[in-house]
């Protein structure tokens, strides 16, 4: 029986998705801002600029190359999307326990994000085809309403890691037993703490911190065997 639920974030959590956006940008002459910038955006302001960037940008952009710059990501994820490095062993080791219900969830804004987000995995060395869930958040679905979906009370513990104000407070609001935040994701950690209200000890500057932390979570959980 898998008594434990283990939620993932996708981009800014497992992945630079800064980058990502930033290099698909860049490929049509438009800017997006530096990254502390754009953490600070807010919803689909972090895609067009900031008031630095925004007029240039939607002078340079149209909708029918709007397609053509999603389609352009949705390569870039393909080829150059890689999952942090300290994460894989982590992730495939709770893919291997059999007491971790665990999977990923993500407001992927490429073509097929469910395909997408399984390709980089799997070009990450994650055993992808054993999670046990991977949900692309469509645009206009609240995250709360797939959080509080994915809850049963067959899980003991529920553990949501993410790095955004939102999903802090989804996750507070559905009662996750653990909620663990990196602020190296969409928002830092000053947005984290002033915005969310997030406890400081629940945020990580860096991917290894945050394996570090999951981990000796879930070894004092004895949840891997």
């Amino acid at each position: 029986m898998k008594e434990t639920l283990i939620v993932l974030d996708f981009d800014g959590l497992l992945i630079n998705s800064y980058e990502l956006l930033d290099t698909t940008f860049r490929q049509f002459g438009l800017d997006i801002g530096d990254l502390e910038r754009f953490k600070n955006r807010r919803k689909f302001l972090k895609y067009i600029g900031g008031g630095k960037e925004v007029i240039g940008n939607l002078v340079n952009i149209s909708l029918p190359k709007n397609a053509v710059i999603r389609q352009k990501l949705t390569e870039n994820y393909h080829k150059q999307g890689q999952v942090f490095p300290e994460f894989t062993d982590l992730v495939n080791e709770m893919i291997d326990s059999p007491a971790i219900h665990v999977g990923i969830i993500s407001r992927n804004f490429t073509y097929h994000p469910g395909a997408t987000i399984r390709r980089v995995l799997k070009n990450s060395r994650i055993n992808e085809s054993s999670l046990d869930f991977v949900i692309p958040i469509s645009v206009g679905v609240k995250k709360i309403n797939v959080l509080e979906g994915m809850k049963a009370d067959v899980f003991k513990n529920s553990i949501f890691v993410a790095d955004e104000v939102g999903d802090y407070r989804a996750a507070h609001e559905t009662g996750y037993n653990t909620i663990l935040m990196a602020s190296y994701g969409f928002d830092n950690r000053e947005r984290l703490i002033k915005k969310g209200k997030v406890p400081e000890k629940s945020i990580y500057e860096s991917p290894a911190k945050l394996v570090k932390k999951l981990n000796k979570l879930l070894l004092r959980q004895e949840l891997f065997v």
